[in-house]
């Protein structure tokens, strides 16, 4: 046997295998992606039902998995920690359905999966505004993601005389909008926190086909007739990502993909079910 033209034909048969394999990769991501056509489209159509898209459109619509989740736990201590730092005047009420935590003009809810905090006395360094309501989000941001990481700003809005600022997860580069903190912070200093963490397991069960971002938006479409009636409303942000709606505690949670719909001047998304098509009114 020819050794020297044996490997000649293997180094040709491996050129002609990666070239087979790099088209395939390249129609394959081609296949589950939306053109500006296609968005073009959705926007006459959005248009024609008083809906501005005024957003940027995820092109990519690849199948994906679940993630799984535990249920929340949350410590006494780190929560102290977070929230009041070393103060030593924390009072500790409990009953069953709550836990509540009081220092002065601040207070702690911690009721099922969700901590929810309350400050009237918030001071500004600076002017109200979107700078100096950032700079104080920042810092209980820092505190929380001492004992919860991977929480990232995701979006800063303002509605009338306060802001919301929100901070999602980030895993594996997705959002996943289950685990999140909502700073609602008003011009007269009064600071509300919503907080909600379940621990990631890991991702869950085979890639299934999901629907694209603009068969989402008319999903969306046939929903915003009916909550917005004949009133114009621009759509700000529409996000893939994972979230899950109801799951009963001490059960497996399970995450499928959505994409979230933020509208402008309202505080609650929608989100869309990329598997079945179903729409979520938060």
């Amino acid at each position: 046997m020819d050794w020297s033209k044996a490997k000649n034909y293997t180094i040709v048969l491996l050129i002609f295998l990666n070239l087979f394999l790099f088209l395939c990769n390249l129609w394959f991501n081609k296949r589950y992606v939306i053109d500006n056509d296609d968005i073009e489209s959705v926007k006459i159509i959005l248009g024609k039902r008083n809906i501005r898209l005024n957003a940027d459109v995820p092109v990519d619509y690849k199948p994906m998995v679940q993630i799984n989740f535990d249920n929340c736990v949350y410590d006494d201590i780190n929560l102290q920690k977070i929230f009041f730092e070393e103060s030593n005047d924390v009072k500790r009420i409990s009953d069953f359905e709550k836990i509540v935590f009081v220092s002065g003009d601040r207070k702690v809810v911690v009721s099922d999966d969700i901590v929810e905090y309350e400050n009237s006395n918030v001071s500004f360094d600076e002017r109200f505004g979107r700078e100096s309501v950032l700079k104080i989000c920042e810092k209980y941001a820092e505190n929380i993601d001492r004992f919860y990481d991977g929480l990232c700003l995701y979006s800063v809005n303002r509605i009338e005389d306060y802001y919301i600022v929100e901070y999602v997860q980030k895993y594996k580069g997705t959002e996943v909008f289950n685990n999140y903190i909502k700073f609602k912070v008003s011009n007269d200093g009064h600071m509300k926190i919503k907080f909600r963490y379940f621990p990631i397991k890991g991702m869950y069960g085979e890639a299934v086909d999901i629907c694209s971002a603009d068969e989402a938006l008319f999903i969306f479409s046939d929903k915003a007739d009916e909550v917005f009636g004949k009133k114009e409303i621009s759509v700000t942000s529409i996000t893939k990502g994972y979230y899950f709606n109801d799951f009963e505690k001490g059960n497996v949670i399970v995450s499928v993909p959505h994409y979230r719909i933020e509208v402008d001047g309202r505080e609650n998304p929608f989100f869309v079910n990329a598997y079945n098509r179903r729409i979520v009114e938060t």
